[in-house]
């Protein structure tokens, strides 16, 4: 049964006219993973695509460097900057001090 299942697949994958895993080595880096996240999708090729791509931080090395030149760029995450402590002319310590002021003149 598994092996109809796995031609199936291989079938599914080399029918389409998508330009995904054209040889037989890329089919079967991402058989397993398509079986393990996606079997729900099988065999429809787009959908199985889609679920990789949902899956990618999980599913296996060898399939990950097949399907990389297809998966859309990561979004890039601007870092926020804690803000600029705020510049006093006057020394802190100096305010926090207590007792009379001195004004004197030196």
């Amino acid at each position: 049964m598994k092996k109809q299942i796995a031609l199936a697949i291989v079938l599914a994958l080399g029918a389409s006219t998508v330009a995904l895993a054209e040889t037989a080595e890329e089919q079967q880096a991402c058989t397993n993973d398509a079986f393990q996240f996606c079997q729900n999708f099988i065999p429809d090729r787009n959908r199985v695509f889609s679920c990789l791509l949902e899956n990618r931080n999980q599913i296996s090395v060898a399939c990950h460097t097949v399907m990389a030149p297809y998966f859309p760029p990561e979004p890039v995450v601007a870092l926020k900057k804690p803000p600029a402590p705020a510049s006093t002319p006057h020394d802190k310590s100096a305010a926090k001090t207590k007792g009379p002021l001195n004004l004197t003149p030196h």
